[in-house]
């Protein structure tokens, strides 16, 4: 965390360097689970190599890198989903919680 704030974590930073860790994290998880770089822009498992590519990216797989992680480990989408946008709506990530909701209407 403390790296992802530049050196000097504080309230007013906390936020921006959870973000960035969910995002790194969550892309090194995806390589844990077999899923290799992304070719998609914004997806999670697309490379970063600065802190700016990782706040350009979004904190979520593609559409492709999701139906990949679900081949190997299946879950419940909807939940996922539901937990996922209940995160975001707590953590005050505006940009995640209104994607997330987009994909939840779209399975209903």
């Amino acid at each position: 965390m403390y790296r992802f704030a530049n050196g000097h974590l504080t309230d007013s930073n906390f936020n921006e360097s959870l973000l960035r860790l969910i995002k790194i994290s969550s892309h090194e998880i995806g390589h844990m689970f077999g899923i290799s770089h992304c070719l998609n822009a914004n997806c999670v498992m697309n490379g970063t190599n600065s802190l700016s590519e990782t706040d350009y990216h979004l904190a979520r797989a593609c559409s492709l890198c999701q139906r990949k992680l679900n081949s190997s480990v299946h879950y419940d989408n909807k939940k996922r989903l539901l937990e996922l946008k209940n995160f975001f709506e707590k953590q005050h990530f505006n940009t995640d919680l209104s994607l997330a909701q987009q994909d939840l209407n779209l399975l209903q």
